[in-house]
């Protein structure tokens, strides 16, 4: 089956003819019998829609796989309407097969009423009064998103959107492309009447996981998926406006997996018809140990540092495994050859600080780029007269963010944790080496309040709140039991300028969302017998990002 690809405007389209519909008989055959057909369907009309497609502008058409919107044989036009004029044919439907060596779609159309004329006809004069046809595509009734009802002049169809799932995003474009259409000009102009989103959700546990899609309070969507390897991959047929016809906003549409709800988007921007939404998202819980990071505010810290793969086609955002895990010099952070553009697939964990969306667009506004350091900080907003860059945590998700300056500097200077390590009262960090199974990584280990873990076996301790050698060291024993004492782990993942990786494994830097000065950005640093709190930094620089949700 070939695939479709569905349009992404409705105005436009059902201004403009598709279709040319003609009879299949002669003149003498266009008259219709005087009696109804025994089995009471109605006055039979065989008709053979010859399909033109109009050359639509190609902004205003989704693509998949380069290819533009294609019927196949097993696909069916349903034509409906009502000619309700003075000795006319009534209501009236039927169900068009489409024969792709003639590229055509033909059967029979039912009338109420005894109708002698041609089709063009026929719907010339329901026109006043209504007429409309919708694709059904090849197998409709094993996908059991359209159903029909009803039979001959009275057949009508109905839309489960409960059953608006697929695996891939080919098949969601085979199977719940609705398109109809209710004006013609000598033919039909289909257009399309829904959208796509296309998820692929990380940070799972594998196992059933049940799916609900909402627009608010109201349920667009009900089901299930399973992960693999963590990841579940899935498309859903949406609806683009409410039951009271409005517009559904993304801004209020929300997904829960596993129980874990995920937004969209968090900028007013209306569903379209015929678009096909691309969403990446990670639906990774956050450690469970809190930290202060201000006066009366508390944070929990995201899994890993945040991650981003390209597939070939996309960007897939999440976090890494483990606390410690970083790619280093390895693609993609050696591949990034541009605007937000790799040379090869990988994983990209070093991001540029770079500016407003206005200039930076795509993978590039998060700093999978080759960033200047003339990059300008307009239309992030301020916070405490700090001003913002704010978008890496809309890459996973709702509710995450990254620390500004001021929180860095409390949680790893001012803190008052209330803990005592290595007779240092208010233990807030140490430099350290974990060994994780035989691999030993340098970062930076972070107590959290009221750290109550003591001195585990495998691990010792060495300078607490300041810079070192990486003095403290621990097994994989001891780094487990730091960790399930709610411990949180930064590697020394190094730093990146442009495809060029330095220092991994023996220094690292993490942003901030807090500009330094108009060129510049703040995050702490570190590396072997060095540690700054508030380093400023190009913005050219790749730093590791690690995200927070707030607490309280």
């Amino acid at each position: 089956m070939k695939t479709k690809t569905i349009l992404k405007t409705l105005a436009v389209a059902l201004l403009m003819p598709a279709m040319l519909l003609t009879t299949a008989c002669s003149s003498d055959d266009n008259i219709i019998d005087s009696e109804k057909s025994a089995n009471t369907k109605g006055y039979a009309l065989p008709v053979t829609v010859n399909v033109t497609r109009q050359g639509d502008e190609p902004a205003t058409r989704a693509t998949f796989d380069g290819s533009k919107l294609a019927f196949s044989t097993g696909d069916k036009l349903l034509v409906r309407g009502n000619d309700n004029s003075d000795g006319g044919a009534g209501r009236f439907a039927g169900l068009l097969d489409y024969d792709a060596s003639e590229e055509k779609f033909s059967g029979t159309i039912y009338t109420e009423n005894s109708y002698s004329g041609t089709a063009d006809a026929l719907f010339t004069a329901a026109n006043s009064n209504w007429v409309g046809a919708a694709l059904f595509p090849n197998g409709y009734e094993s996908y059991e998103f359209l159903s029909l009802s009803g039979s001959g002049y009275s057949t009508s169809y109905s839309m489960s959107y409960n059953k608006a799932i697929a695996a891939t995003k080919a098949a969601a474009v085979e199977q719940f492309s609705l398109e109809s259409a209710k004006t013609y000009s000598s033919g039909f102009a289909l257009s399309p009447e829904n959208a796509i989103f296309n998820f692929t959700i990380t940070g799972l546990t594998d196992g059933a996981k049940d799916v609900t899609l909402k627009d608010g309070t109201r349920t667009m969507f009900t089901g299930s998926v399973t992960p693999t390897s963590g990841t579940a991959a899935f498309a859903l047929g949406a609806m683009i406006k409410n039951y009271s016809d409005f517009p559904v906003n993304l801004k209020n549409v929300t997904l829960t997996i596993g129980g874990t709800d995920i937004d969209i988007t968090d900028a007013n921007n209306n569903l379209a018809a015929g678009k096909i939404y691309n969403i990446n998202r990670s639906a990774s819980a956050p450690l469970p140990a809190v930290f202060t990071v201000d006066a009366g505010k508390t944070v929990k810290f995201s899994k890993g540092n945040l991650q981003a793969t390209y597939n070939g086609s996309s960007w897939i955002w999440g976090f890494a495994e483990h606390q410690w895990d970083y790619i280093g010099n390895a693609a993609g952070n050696t591949s990034i050859n541009g605007n937000g553009t790799v040379s090869a697939n990988g994983t990209v964990d070093l991001f540029g600080w770079v500016g407003a969306s206005s200039t930076w667009t795509g993978a590039a506004q998060y700093g999978i780029s080759n960033s200047t350091v003339t990059n300008n900080v307009d239309g992030y907003g301020n916070v405490g007269g700090e001003a913002q860059k704010v978008v890496w945590g809309a890459t996973v998700g709702a509710g995450w963010r990254t620390l500004t300056s001021p929180e860095w500097l409390y949680l790893l200077n001012t803190r008052e944790t209330g803990i005592t390590v290595n007779s240092t009262d208010h233990a807030r960090y140490t430099l350290a080496i974990i060994n994780t199974d035989g691999t030993e990584v340098k970062g930076l280990i972070i107590f959290p309040d009221g750290y109550t873990g003591g001195t585990p076996a495998g691990v010792t301790w060495g300078t607490i709140n300041a810079k070192s050698t990486y003095d403290t060291t621990c097994t994989s024993a001891g780094w487990t039991a730091l960790e399930a004492a709610g411990c949180v782990f930064l590697p020394a993942a190094g730093y990146r300028t442009a495809s060029n990786v330095t220092d991994a494994g023996d220094g690292g830097g993490y942003w901030s969302c807090s500009s330094g000065t108009a060129d510049k950005a703040i995050g702490p640093y570190f590396e072997s017998n060095w540690m700054s709190i508030q380093y400023i930094s190009s913005r050219k620089y790749g730093y590791s990002v690690r995200l927070v949700r707030d607490a309280d």
